[in-house]
């Protein structure tokens, strides 16, 4: 029996949750991946995980070989990666999951700057605001704003955003312009169903230090970063946006910043992988240059 391989395929078992998830992930038939992992409990004389007909958990014994296995696949790796690319040009297709305004407003406007450097890269871009299953949809990483829960998953900063409150000329003209965020709750506002692009369930402010949210009862609720921007263009209220996402607006003269003398909070931005997973050197570069395009800019440097 291949130890190392037999290895990764109980790290992928794990993540994954399923043994028919980590087969696929795999490339390999789900009994092949079975009889691996009990070979594998065989030789070590310990039961890893318990089976039921629905899912697969972790023994207390198999998290403690899990935690220590994953540190030495990710160190092998480390070394192959290293030294393949210290003599390969990186080259090869590479998936990556991002928020909608991210993606869109971040990314794509800066990938020409990616290709001068290494042309040989593919890239599939996904972008949305739900969260996507890195291991089971075969991503290579993904770029999230806000919390990251997810389990068995490297997390790294890479940026971070603050939110500005704003309204176009026409709203203002006809409702007013709020002093203080208490009068947020006469006027109409717009909302964001919270996701990974790291829109808050609220309007947060910080108020002695603490950060507090707005209960408000919005006219208007979307789930899309780009119907929230229109919405808020046309008129039909109040909204609170990355502000990486609006200076455009902004600087237009299209929507007017509001509450300025109210802090709101920051989101911290992270790049995510499978930490067992082969860090090829594509994906290496892409995550370097990740971290050198957020810091370049003022409204996304990480904080």
């Amino acid at each position: 029996m291949d130890r190392i391989a037999a290895m990764n395929a109980f790290v992928r078992v794990v993540e994954a949750g399923t043994f028919t998830k980590a087969a696929e992930t795999l490339d390999m038939p789900n009994a092949s991946l079975t009889r691996l992992i009990q070979k594998l409990e065989e030789d070590l004389k310990v039961r890893l995980l318990q089976r039921t007909t629905r899912s697969v958990t972790v023994t207390p014994e198999g998290a403690i070989y899990y935690e220590r296995v994953v540190r030495l696949l990710a160190e092998f790796a480390d070394i192959e990666s290293s030294t393949t690319h210290a003599r390969m040009k990186p080259s090869g297709r590479l998936r990556v999951d991002a928020a909608t305004a991210i993606g869109a407003l971040v990314l794509v406007p800066a990938l020409d700057d990616f290709y001068r450097t290494y042309p040989d890269i593919g890239i599939e871009l996904q972008v949305g605001n739900e969260r996507t299953d890195l291991i089971a949809e075969g991503f290579d990483c993904a770029i999230r704003a806000g919390r990251v829960d997810e389990q068995f998953l490297v997390a790294r900063q890479i940026g971070s955003f603050g939110f500005t409150t704003c309204a176009t000329p026409a709203f203002l003209a006809a409702h007013g312009t709020p002093t203080s965020p208490d009068q947020l709750s006469a006027l109409p506002t717009i909302g964001m169903i919270p996701s990974h692009a790291g829109y808050p369930p609220s309007f947060p402010f910080l108020y002695d230090d603490r950060k507090d949210g707005l209960q408000l009862k919005h006219r208007l609720v979307v789930n899309d970063t780009n119907a929230y921007l229109a919405a808020g263009l046309a008129s039909l209220g109040i909204i609170q946006a990355p502000t990486y996402s609006v200076r455009d607006a902004i600087a237009a003269g299209k929507l007017v910043p509001l509450l300025e003398d109210w802090p709101q909070p920051t989101i911290p931005v992270h790049v995510i992988y499978p930490p067992n997973r082969y860090l090829s050197a594509k994906a290496r570069v892409f995550i370097d240059w990740l971290v050198e395009l957020f810091e370049r800019d003022e409204l996304l440097r990480r904080r």
